[in-house]
Protein backbone atom coordinates (compact mmCIF):
# COMPACT_ATOMS: atom_id res chain seq x y z
CA UNK A 1 0.00 0.00 0.00
CA UNK A 2 2.75 2.45 1.00
CA UNK A 3 4.74 1.52 -2.10
CA UNK A 4 1.76 2.18 -4.38
CA UNK A 5 1.09 5.51 -2.69
CA UNK A 6 4.74 6.50 -3.09
CA UNK A 7 4.69 5.55 -6.77
CA UNK A 8 1.52 7.56 -7.29
CA UNK A 9 3.07 10.64 -5.67
CA UNK A 10 6.27 10.19 -7.65
CA UNK A 11 4.26 9.89 -10.87
CA UNK A 12 2.39 13.09 -10.14
CA UNK A 13 5.61 14.93 -9.37
CA UNK A 14 7.19 13.77 -12.61
CA UNK A 15 4.09 14.72 -14.60
CA UNK A 16 4.05 18.14 -12.94
CA UNK A 17 7.71 18.64 -13.71
CA UNK A 18 7.25 17.68 -17.35
CA UNK A 19 4.26 20.01 -17.63
CA UNK A 20 6.30 22.86 -16.15
CA UNK A 21 9.16 22.15 -18.57
CA UNK A 22 6.73 22.64 -21.44
CA UNK A 23 4.59 25.44 -19.99
CA UNK A 24 7.39 27.75 -18.82
CA UNK A 25 9.11 28.12 -22.24
CA UNK A 26 5.76 28.55 -23.99
CA UNK A 27 4.69 31.14 -21.46
CA UNK A 28 8.02 32.93 -21.83
CA UNK A 29 7.56 33.21 -25.61
CA UNK A 30 3.94 34.35 -25.29
CA UNK A 31 4.92 37.10 -22.86
CA UNK A 32 7.65 38.24 -25.26
CA UNK A 33 5.15 38.30 -28.14
CA UNK A 34 2.69 40.34 -26.07
CA UNK A 35 5.33 42.95 -25.24
CA UNK A 36 6.43 43.11 -28.90
CA UNK A 37 2.84 43.71 -30.02
CA UNK A 38 2.26 46.41 -27.41
CA UNK A 39 5.49 48.44 -27.51
CA UNK A 40 6.39 51.80 -26.11
CA UNK A 41 5.91 54.23 -28.97
CA UNK A 42 8.83 56.56 -28.28
CA UNK A 43 8.88 60.23 -29.20
CA UNK A 44 8.62 62.11 -32.48
CA UNK A 45 12.00 62.17 -34.23
CA UNK A 46 12.97 65.01 -36.57
CA UNK A 47 15.49 62.96 -38.54
CA UNK A 48 15.63 64.90 -41.81
CA UNK A 49 19.23 65.45 -42.89
CA UNK A 50 20.68 63.18 -40.19
CA UNK A 51 23.03 60.25 -40.98
CA UNK A 52 21.30 56.89 -41.43
CA UNK A 53 20.95 54.48 -38.52
CA UNK A 54 19.97 50.85 -39.07
CA UNK A 55 18.86 47.87 -37.05
CA UNK A 56 19.94 44.56 -38.60
CA UNK A 57 18.47 41.34 -37.26
CA UNK A 58 18.51 37.60 -37.83
CA UNK A 59 16.02 35.21 -36.27
CA UNK A 60 18.02 35.22 -33.06
CA UNK A 61 20.13 38.37 -32.79
CA UNK A 62 19.91 42.10 -33.51
CA UNK A 63 22.62 44.71 -34.00
CA UNK A 64 22.40 48.47 -34.31
CA UNK A 65 24.46 50.07 -37.09
CA UNK A 66 25.72 53.62 -36.68
CA UNK A 67 27.79 55.75 -39.09
CA UNK A 68 31.51 55.01 -38.85
CA UNK A 69 32.16 58.74 -39.24
CA UNK A 70 30.01 60.91 -37.07
CA UNK A 71 30.46 64.52 -35.93
CA UNK A 72 29.12 63.51 -32.53
CA UNK A 73 31.97 61.08 -31.76
CA UNK A 74 35.40 60.04 -33.04
CA UNK A 75 35.01 56.27 -33.23
CA UNK A 76 38.56 55.90 -34.53
CA UNK A 77 39.88 57.28 -31.23
CA UNK A 78 37.60 55.13 -29.07
CA UNK A 79 37.64 51.89 -31.10
CA UNK A 80 40.76 52.03 -33.33
CA UNK A 81 40.83 48.27 -33.91
CA UNK A 82 37.65 48.53 -35.99
CA UNK A 83 37.00 52.18 -36.85
CA UNK A 84 40.10 52.59 -38.97
CA UNK A 85 40.91 55.76 -40.94
CA UNK A 86 40.92 53.79 -44.21
CA UNK A 87 37.28 52.71 -43.89
CA UNK A 88 35.08 54.06 -46.71
CA UNK A 89 33.07 57.09 -45.56
CA UNK A 90 29.82 55.20 -46.15
CA UNK A 91 30.84 52.25 -43.93
CA UNK A 92 28.91 51.57 -40.76
CA UNK A 93 29.74 50.12 -37.35
CA UNK A 94 27.47 47.33 -36.15
CA UNK A 95 27.18 47.10 -32.36
CA UNK A 96 25.86 44.12 -30.46
CA UNK A 97 26.03 43.02 -26.85
CA UNK A 98 26.20 39.48 -25.57
CA UNK A 99 28.09 36.64 -23.96
CA UNK A 100 31.79 36.91 -24.85
CA UNK A 101 32.43 33.17 -24.96
CA UNK A 102 29.36 32.62 -27.12
CA UNK A 103 30.52 35.32 -29.54
CA UNK A 104 33.93 33.70 -29.82
CA UNK A 105 32.82 30.08 -30.13
CA UNK A 106 29.73 30.53 -32.30
CA UNK A 107 30.69 32.36 -35.51
CA UNK A 108 27.77 30.54 -37.17
CA UNK A 109 24.70 28.86 -35.70
CA UNK A 110 26.00 25.52 -36.97
CA UNK A 111 28.84 25.95 -34.44
CA UNK A 112 26.55 26.22 -31.44
CA UNK A 113 27.64 24.24 -28.40
CA UNK A 114 25.17 23.24 -25.70
CA UNK A 115 27.60 23.85 -22.84
CA UNK A 116 28.46 27.32 -24.15
CA UNK A 117 24.80 28.21 -24.65
CA UNK A 118 23.81 27.03 -21.17
CA UNK A 119 26.74 28.86 -19.63
CA UNK A 120 25.57 32.05 -21.33
CA UNK A 121 21.97 31.63 -20.17
CA UNK A 122 23.19 31.08 -16.61
CA UNK A 123 25.34 34.22 -16.75
CA UNK A 124 28.58 32.36 -16.10
CA UNK A 125 30.71 34.22 -18.63
CA UNK A 126 31.85 37.78 -19.17
CA UNK A 127 29.88 39.91 -21.59
CA UNK A 128 31.15 41.94 -24.50
CA UNK A 129 30.18 44.59 -26.98
CA UNK A 130 30.98 43.22 -30.42
CA UNK A 131 31.81 45.86 -33.03
CA UNK A 132 31.97 45.03 -36.73
CA UNK A 133 32.79 47.39 -39.59
CA UNK A 134 30.15 46.75 -42.27
CA UNK A 135 29.22 47.92 -45.73
CA UNK A 136 26.22 50.24 -46.00
CA UNK A 137 23.28 48.04 -44.96
CA UNK A 138 20.65 49.84 -47.06
CA UNK A 139 20.37 46.93 -49.52
CA UNK A 140 20.48 44.20 -46.86
CA UNK A 141 16.98 42.69 -46.47
CA UNK A 142 17.75 41.92 -42.84
CA UNK A 143 18.27 45.62 -42.04
CA UNK A 144 15.80 48.44 -41.58
CA UNK A 145 16.53 52.14 -41.57
CA UNK A 146 15.47 53.92 -38.41
CA UNK A 147 14.71 57.63 -38.32
CA UNK A 148 16.76 59.10 -35.48
CA UNK A 149 17.36 62.78 -34.80
CA UNK A 150 20.59 64.25 -33.47
CA UNK A 151 19.56 63.98 -29.81
CA UNK A 152 18.47 60.38 -30.34
CA UNK A 153 21.73 59.46 -32.05
CA UNK A 154 23.66 61.06 -29.21
CA UNK A 155 21.67 58.91 -26.78
CA UNK A 156 22.48 55.78 -28.82
CA UNK A 157 26.19 56.63 -28.67
CA UNK A 158 26.02 57.35 -24.92
CA UNK A 159 24.29 54.01 -24.27
CA UNK A 160 26.97 52.12 -26.16
CA UNK A 161 29.76 53.98 -24.35
CA UNK A 162 28.12 53.24 -20.99
CA UNK A 163 28.10 49.53 -21.84
CA UNK A 164 31.86 49.43 -22.39
CA UNK A 165 34.12 48.56 -19.48
CA UNK A 166 37.00 51.01 -19.31
CA UNK A 167 40.55 50.14 -18.30
CA UNK A 168 43.03 52.07 -16.19
CA UNK A 169 44.26 53.84 -19.32
CA UNK A 170 40.79 55.22 -19.95
CA UNK A 171 40.20 53.03 -23.01
CA UNK A 172 37.72 50.19 -23.62
CA UNK A 173 39.12 46.79 -22.71
CA UNK A 174 39.59 44.97 -26.02
CA UNK A 175 39.57 41.17 -25.85
CA UNK A 176 41.20 38.55 -28.02
CA UNK A 177 39.28 37.25 -31.01
CA UNK A 178 37.34 38.70 -33.87
CA UNK A 179 38.15 39.02 -37.54
CA UNK A 180 39.87 41.66 -39.64
CA UNK A 181 37.02 44.13 -39.20
CA UNK A 182 35.62 42.84 -35.90
CA UNK A 183 36.57 43.37 -32.26
CA UNK A 184 35.26 42.43 -28.82
CA UNK A 185 35.29 44.78 -25.86
CA UNK A 186 34.46 43.83 -22.28
CA UNK A 187 30.99 45.02 -21.33
CA UNK A 188 28.98 45.77 -18.25
CA UNK A 189 26.12 43.51 -17.15
CA UNK A 190 25.47 39.79 -17.24
CA UNK A 191 23.72 37.80 -19.94
CA UNK A 192 20.67 35.75 -18.98
CA UNK A 193 17.10 34.87 -20.02
CA UNK A 194 15.85 38.28 -18.88
CA UNK A 195 18.82 40.25 -20.27
CA UNK A 196 19.67 39.00 -23.72
CA UNK A 197 21.45 40.60 -26.66
CA UNK A 198 18.09 41.75 -27.97
CA UNK A 199 17.02 43.20 -24.62
CA UNK A 200 20.18 45.30 -24.71
CA UNK A 201 19.26 46.66 -28.15
CA UNK A 202 15.72 47.43 -26.92
CA UNK A 203 17.18 49.38 -23.98
CA UNK A 204 19.47 51.33 -26.32
CA UNK A 205 16.50 52.19 -28.54
CA UNK A 206 14.51 53.24 -25.49
CA UNK A 207 17.27 55.64 -24.44
CA UNK A 208 17.03 57.26 -27.87
CA UNK A 209 13.28 57.69 -27.62
CA UNK A 210 12.54 55.07 -30.30
CA UNK A 211 9.75 52.47 -30.32
CA UNK A 212 10.71 49.43 -28.28
CA UNK A 213 9.36 46.52 -26.30
CA UNK A 214 10.02 46.73 -22.58
CA UNK A 215 10.76 43.01 -22.61
CA UNK A 216 12.56 41.84 -25.76
CA UNK A 217 14.44 38.57 -25.26
CA UNK A 218 14.05 37.73 -28.96
CA UNK A 219 14.89 39.73 -32.08
CA UNK A 220 11.23 40.19 -33.02
CA UNK A 221 10.90 42.27 -29.85
CA UNK A 222 13.31 44.70 -31.52
CA UNK A 223 12.07 44.62 -35.11
CA UNK A 224 8.29 44.50 -34.69
CA UNK A 225 7.99 47.85 -32.84
CA UNK A 226 10.28 49.50 -35.40
CA UNK A 227 8.34 47.94 -38.26
CA UNK A 228 5.10 49.34 -36.89
CA UNK A 229 6.74 52.77 -36.74
CA UNK A 230 7.76 52.46 -40.41
CA UNK A 231 4.22 51.50 -41.42
CA UNK A 232 2.80 54.46 -39.50
CA UNK A 233 5.31 56.79 -41.18
CA UNK A 234 4.29 55.58 -44.63
CA UNK A 235 0.60 56.06 -43.85
CA UNK A 236 1.25 59.57 -42.59
CA UNK A 237 3.29 60.61 -45.61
Amino acid sequence: MIARFSLRIAGRLIAGLLLAMVAVPIGFVLVAVAFALMPERGRLQQAAGEPPVYVCASLAHADIVLPSRDPLIDWSALLPAVARPNLPPEAGLAFGWGDLRFFRETPAWSDINLATALGALLGRHATAVRVVAVKPPADNPGCMRVGVDRAGRQALIASIEASLRIGADGRPLQQAGGGAFEAYYLATGRYGPLRTCNQWIAEVLAAAGLPHARFAPFSFGVTWPLGRMAVADRKGS
